[in-house]
């Protein structure tokens, strides 16, 4: 996306946020792709900037960048400061085990090493894949906590357009059943490191369902984040043809007479909320006591004979260890 493209969807983000005047005026600019640094850090100064002059402190505006990176093939010594400057010194990257291949591994490790040397704060999004289940929770947390990330976040593997290619999905994508039980070995031990006063990364997705078990429904919905594509179209994540996600468009901002409200209050995102609130009709989640704690990004079907995409015995397992040995108070958020 052009840099003036982005400044005309600034200026009718900011013309709604004047509209609306909300207590807060947070915006937070999360840059992952594909890979963001390979726009280049002419690019990425250039729409801080912007940023800057269009949300403007002295208004009461607060920009927030993070940025998702490979790791791969980034020169720290282009963008260490870079980050330093504008991200407070944190960068997330992804760690996916041996997925990729044993050699993809060695050669992230070393520049996350090499980053974390440097002084940079690192934390970690993973894919629970079936290279990570071999590799097992209690293995991989000491592998995350002796290279130093501070924090890590833990997603189900999900079926969408780029991975349904015939027989890849099914070898990698562990079910739900698994993912709980990967999870739970996890937390037990974070607990079992902390007990000792062995420092370990925090496990967002714990911290996240102790903190929404304590909102409402609305407080853990799909839609309060908006992806923003190159050419202007919003979208979130959706499902069709059972559980295979897409991205979901809401409209194009860059549509001339097309504002930030008219983009938020379409129909397309209405009946995309909707779907949320009713937890898209499933039985099973509309009576579930942790709905407001569910990791699921949004409501789909779950699949036959598994355990439920929200990730219930987990959330469950989560929720009711803090209770007992309340450790896990205070959000973890991964940027």
């Amino acid at each position: 996306m052009s840099l003036d493209d982005l400044r005309v969807i600034c200026r009718k983000i900011y013309d709604y946020f004047e509209e609306q005047q909300p207590d807060q005026k947070t915006i937070i600019a999360y840059n992952y792709g594909g890979e963001p640094t390979a726009a280049g850090p002419e690019y990425f100064e250039g729409y801080v900037q912007m940023m800057a002059e269009e949300f403007p402190a002295a208004e009461g505006y607060q920009v927030r960048h993070v940025m998702l990176t490979s790791m791969l093939g980034v020169d720290l010594d282009v963008w260490e400061p870079l980050w330093k400057k504008h991200c407070n010194g944190y960068v997330q990257t992804s760690y996916d085990g041996d997925m990729r291949s044993g050699n993809y591994v060695r050669k992230w490790e070393l520049k996350v090493r090499e980053a974390i040397r440097r002084g940079l704060n690192v934390g970690t999004i993973s894919v629970v894949n079936s290279a990570l289940l071999t590799q097992g929770p209690r293995h991989t947390l000491d592998k995350l906590r002796e290279m130093g990330i501070q924090e890590s976040g833990w997603l189900p593997f999900m079926l969408n357009e780029q991975n349904d290619v015939p027989g890849k999905y099914e070898v990698l994508a562990p079910t739900m059943k698994a993912f709980n039980d990967f999870m739970i070995e996890m937390l037990d031990y974070w607990y079992e490191l902390q007990e000792r006063g062995v420092n370990a990364p925090a496990i967002g997705e714990a911290h996240f369902a102790v903190e929404k078990i304590k909102g409402n429904a609305m407080s853990n919905m799909a839609g309060q984040t908006l992806f923003l594509l190159p050419d202007g179209d919003m979208v979130l994540p959706n499902y069709r043809d059972g559980w295979k996600e897409y991205l979901h468009s809401f409209g194009n901002i860059l549509e001339p007479g097309v504002t930030f409200r008219d983009i938020l209050c379409s129909r397309e995102r209405l009946l995309y909320l909707r779907r949320q609130m009713r937890r898209n009709n499933n039985p099973e989640c509309a009576s579930c006591e942790f709905r407001n704690a569910c990791l699921l990004e949004f409501a789909k079907p779950n699949k036959p004979d598994d355990e439920c995409f929200g990730a219930k015995r987990f959330v469950a397992h989560a929720i009711n260890r803090n209770a007992l040995d309340p450790r896990l108070s205070g959000p973890v958020q991964l940027y």
